[in-house]
């Protein structure tokens, strides 16, 4: 990424669903987070162009997969921070892709 830091990036991300699955009493294990950590810098370490999951998507992708969780995440059940970061990611792959 070029115009957010992807160490912050992911670690807000992980934050965000990390705290939303403890809300919702889903039992998580480190070792998966650092899966998820791993897929994370693997897609949003590439152009923009190449990136083909929205960050909610992989998330939800990942919950679904790691615990059979099927409720639908979104951005807002992230927290604040992890909101605003999404919205970032959007509005810059947005303009790198008009570009």
């Amino acid at each position: 990424m070029s115009s957010i830091d992807l160490d912050s990036f992911i670690k807000i991300l992980s934050d965000g669903l990390r705290l939303y699955l403890k809300n919702e009493k889903v039992r998580i294990t480190e070792s998966d987070f650092q899966i998820l950590q791993k897929q994370l810098i693997s897609e949003f370490s590439l152009p923009y162009i190449d990136q083909k999951q929205t960050p909610t998507q992989l998330l939800n992708n990942f919950v679904k997969n790691n615990y059979e969780f099927e409720k639908l995440i979104t951005p807002q059940n992230l927290g604040p921070d992890a909101h605003e970061q999404i919205m970032l990611w959007g509005l810059i792959k947005s303009k790198k892709l008009n570009d």
